[in-house]
């Protein structure tokens, strides 16, 4: 299995697995799309394979392709979300040996989402677990996870996926190495958005980045306060479903200025047309084009005149 831009991290687990100390609790904390599932696979390989993840044994096969017995995606089970119910029967299975090997591993994903009463029901399990029990946790935000928890788990912080290492992933996954770059560009590197794009319908791919650099170009207009190049950018849509993804797309480079703003990073496609925003305007400012903006997805559900609507748009945030 390969883990692109993910070298050092694969490093220590390789490491603490050679010798024999891999947590029976770990929990793998980064943004969304950044790898957490993949480095829970991996690790689960690491947990199951006699030769340390050697991706070649059926165990690493099954593993990669999420049809191991033995590894349990808890959030999958439930249907998706964490439904009490479904959560609670599927907890009772910890009690049932493994299928093929001395290990059973439960993958929290997105632990971040779980409500008090999911996490309070697996303190005791993760605190005085059965030999054969191992977890993995993702998450985005720790700080909403309990410290009875964090304090029972070892966490991994797993780094964004450096731009080339993107595009290397995209290239080996049979894209074409120009568009791998540009999709890298465009999302920062982060993989599973790029796939997304990727994996959609044939023709999506191109359309969705055209949507993409509508977005782009509306913000640098905003940055020049140009409000003729702002309403132009966001009339040149052929329909409210892409008028509406664009104002989606614009929304995020919003949020990223507004982080830059405050002394953050911008994360997403946008990064220079974000801090240009951040530079030309107040906090306040940006947080009423956002407020503008979110008004007029929550209307989208209207047959609304793009023209007049992108107008609008300009004369509320400049």
């Amino acid at each position: 299995m390969r883990l692109y831009g993910k070298d050092r991290i694969k490093a220590r687990l390789d490491d603490i697995a050679e010798k024999n100390r891999l947590p029976h609790a770990i929990m793998f904390s980064g943004g969304s799309g950044s790898g957490r599932k993949t480095l829970a696979r991996y690790t689960a390989q690491l947990f199951l394979c006699e030769n340390r993840a050697c991706g070649e044994c059926a165990a690493c096969r099954n593993i990669e392709h999420d049809g191991h017995p033995d590894v349990i995606f808890v959030k999958r089970e439930c249907g998706g979300k964490y439904a009490m119910e479904a959560f609670r029967e599927i907890l009772r299975g910890t009690v049932v040996k493994p299928n093929n090997g001395d290990a059973k591993i439960y993958v929290f994903e997105d632990c971040d989402t779980m409500l008090p009463q999911h996490q309070n029901t697996l303190l005791k399990l993760i605190e005085e677990p059965p030999a054969h029990l191992r977890f993995i946790f993702t998450c985005e935000n720790t700080g909403v996870i309990p410290e009875t928890v964090l304090s029972r788990v070892t966490e991994f912080e797993v780094p964004d996926t450096p731009v080339e290492d993107c595009a290397r992933c995209l290239t080996d996954s049979g894209v074409e190495p120009k568009k791998a770059r540009e999709l890298s560009e465009t999302f920062s590197g982060n993989i599973a958005k790029c796939k997304a794009v990727v994996d959609g319908a044939e023709g999506d791919s191109d359309s969705e980045l055209k949507l993409i650099e509508t977005a782009q170009k509306a913000a640098a207009a905003i940055g020049r306060r140009d409000g003729f190049g702002t309403a132009a950018a966001l009339s040149e849509q052929s329909g409210r479903a892409e008028f509406s993804a664009v104002m989606e797309y614009l929304s995020r480079i919003l949020r990223d200025a507004l982080a830059v703003k405050y002394g953050g990073e911008a994360e997403f496609f946008g990064k220079k047309e974000s801090k240009k925003i951040a530079e030309s305007f107040s906090d306040g400012e940006i947080l009423n084009m956002l407020n503008v903006a979110f008004e007029i997805e929550e209307n989208s559900i209207y047959n609304l005149n793009l023209a007049l609507t992108a107008a609008y748009f300009t004369s509320r945030i400049l």
